[in-house]
């Protein structure tokens, strides 16, 4: 058994280890918990990737959060959910009984073990730019595989929670909290702090004696890939396609529109809309022309977990993984929302189904895809996420 100490920003990223320990391939490490007193959706946008090849790899994934002191996003909550690994929200609802540990722990079966038992949350700070502990246990099999149980025991509380605090993580909890005011969204969170932060601008109030350290920022969410030609016609089944050194299995082609309108991707004058319309754009499926104000909903994305947006007019909304590359470079996955309104057909075959840019918005709007191709792919044979976009 051996201790050191992680000392963020000093001699390591936390985000970093994380994603290398995930992606980890000499020992695959096949039971993965991660528990922490807080979440947002940046943090784990940066660590998605790696959680879902781990998942693909047949790793057994458990994300245990908190969400006191209204310190985690509703945007993180749905984007651990859209994962599909097991998950499980603590809560004392007496309240000054915070859920508070953050334990990370990776364990390759008979091989080794990883513990960090430290203060990092899945925030961006906590990742990456705040000033954090870790203390790093790591084990070897079968020397260490006796204090390896007891210290797995010790820690059994906070990995299996049980009783009336854990609830398993689902859409329907989520609602509730957000309901309930539980869960505030990213940009709440942001209007909280910066007002906290706000200087007073009161007479006699001494400048802050303190300085400033220069710390690197977390990583940009953009990887570069090698751009191999593809076929972009109606029902063909694209195999695979070099990004990075990997040859990702892509699922069949959904939909294809041509030309995009200055509206779909941010670049019109007046009000944007905020995402890309999803219309029939002359695509046919098994041989005949879709019917967009059903096809996307019921076809495409009718797995997904669905649920009321807007009361009047009515109106659903879905999230869901994607893969996006846009340009020839890969932006990474990116957790979007798709909306689904009937009254917006209204008898004038128009669209009902708006795919939303979310967090990509403004990057869409910097790249200028106006007259570009978009095509929609299914995600890899056998699994639900992600779905892969592509602007060319």
């Amino acid at each position: 058994m051996k201790t050191s100490v992680v000392l963020q920003p000093s001699n390591g990223e936390m985000g970093e280890i994380i994603k290398g320990l995930l992606s980890s391939q000499e020992p695959i490490y096949n039971n993965i918990w991660l528990v922490s007193a807080f979440a947002n959706a940046q943090a784990l946008q940066r660590i998605a990737p790696s959680i879902l090849n781990a998942k693909a790899k047949g790793a057994n994934i458990n994300i245990v959060a908190g969400f006191d002191v209204k310190s985690t996003s509703a945007e993180a909550l749905r984007k651990i959910h859209s994962l599909g690994v097991n998950s499980v929200l603590v809560h004392n609802a007496r309240r000054g009984h915070t859920f508070h540990p953050k334990i990370y722990l990776f364990e390759a079966t008979d091989r080794k073990a990883e513990v960090f038992v430290g203060s990092s949350n899945l925030t961006d700070g906590g990742l990456y730019t705040n000033y954090e502990a870790s203390t790093r246990t790591t084990f070897e099999f079968p020397t260490d595989k006796e204090e390896y149980a007891q210290f797995l025991t010790s820690l059994e509380i906070y990995l299996r929670p049980t009783g009336d605090t854990a609830q398993t993580l689902t859409q329907e909890l989520i609602n509730t909290l957000v309901k309930r005011g539980e869960v505030p969204s990213e940009k709440e969170i942001r209007k909280s702090q910066a007002k906290l932060l706000k200087p007073k601008r009161k007479a006699n109030i001494p400048k802050s004696p303190f300085g400033v350290e220069k710390i690197k920022r977390p990583p940009v969410l953009k990887e570069s890939f090698k751009k191999t030609p593809i076929a972009v016609k109606p029902g063909i089944k694209i195999s695979s396609r070099k990004v990075s050194g990997k040859s990702p299995i892509l699922g069949e082609l959904l939909w294809q529109k041509t030309n995009l309108p200055a509206s779909d991707v941010q670049r019109q004058s007046g009000n944007v809309t905020g995402g890309l319309r999803l219309t029939q754009a002359g695509w046919d499926a098994s041989g005949n022309p879709i019917d967009q104000t059903v096809y996307f909903r019921n076809d495409v994305f009718g797995h997904l977990a669905w649920s009321v947006w807007k009361e009047r007019p009515y109106s659903e909304m879905a999230e869901a993984n994607f893969d996006v590359y846009l340009l020839g470079e890969n932006y990474g996955i990116h957790q979007l929302m798709i909306s689904h309104k009937p009254s917006g057909e209204a008898g004038q075959h128009n669209y009902t189904t708006i795919l939303h840019w979310s967090d990509l918005a403004e990057t869409i709007r910097q790249l200028n895809l106006v007259g570009r191709t978009f095509n929609l792919y299914a995600p890899p044979k056998s699994q639900a996420e992600p779905f892969v976009i592509e602007v060319i």
